[in-house]
């Protein structure tokens, strides 16, 4: 016959487990992990450092900490990322079907656009090789993607400084083989313009590609990257020119 305090600590130790793992209000974050300080070796410190700078843009993880720790933050930027990763999909869907297309078709005009040649299309057939991967990793990362918005799963992550630095990695792998893939499809054009025997293909080639350059320059101003991109610079001046460190405004 059980004891009756016995089942009132198991029924209160269940209560408290429950109310740890379901409440979304909740973070897991009590308190700033002591795994994620550098480590104090000093080719391990400076790796740390390094992989801070690349995946947060900061030389520590107290700033990720600080964006976690509130509420359910972690399960919000998994579904936001997953959404923006079913976006990149559908363009890279196009992009894989953009390059299957140049690559199947003869050129119209082979004297002023030929992109069956050897440099042209090379990149393409990269471009193909590397759209057909990106979504390949696409699914991958979807499929998996709703098992790392679990608490359970964020618990395990951060067990470890390198851990986290490997599940962002996870996430960022589809959109650097998207960009990849784009770059490749810009290239082989660029390549075809300029390969060109016509003066007027590579005229409007390069007014077209200093229009676009000109628009996604203004696009980025205002946009965080931006933003997270001068004051790590202005950081890396003061540190460099001996200075003390300057608080900068944040997006």
């Amino acid at each position: 016959m059980s004891n009756p305090s016995q089942n009132i600590r198991v029924t209160s130790g269940y209560s408290q487990s429950s109310q740890l793992h379901t409440a979304p209000d909740e973070s897991f974050f009590h308190k700033f992990p002591s795994t994620w300080n550098a480590p104090e070796s000093f080719i391990p410190r400076h790796i740390f450092t390094m992989c801070c700078l690349i995946f947060t843009w900061r030389s520590d993880l107290n700033w990720l900490y600080n964006l976690l720790k509130e509420g359910n933050n972690w399960e919000e930027l998994h579904r936001q990322y997953m959404t923006q990763l079913n976006q990149v999909s559908t363009v890279q869907a196009l992009v894989l079907t953009t390059t299957a297309v140049f690559m199947s078709s003869n050129p119209p005009l082979v004297n002023d656009v030929d992109y069956s040649s050897p440099a042209s299309y090379a990149c393409l057939a990269e471009s193909l090789v590397f759209s057909l991967f990106g979504l390949l990793f696409q699914l991958r990362v979807s499929a998996s993607g709703f098992l790392f918005q679990r608490r359970s799963a964020a618990e395990i992550i951060i067990e470890r400084r390198w851990r986290i630095f490997w599940h962002l990695l996870s996430l960022a792998v589809p959109i650097i083989i998207f960009a990849i893939s784009v770059v490749l499809l810009l290239l082989a054009i660029v390549l075809t313009g300029f390969a060109s025997h016509s003066k007027s293909v590579q005229l409007y080639l390069s007014i077209t590609f200093a229009f676009l350059g000109a628009c996604h320059l203004v696009s980025i101003l205002g946009s965080p990257f931006y933003h997270h991109l001068s004051n790590l610079c202005i950081r890396i001046v003061h540190a460099m020119s001996g200075k003390g460190p300057q608080r900068t405004d944040e997006s």
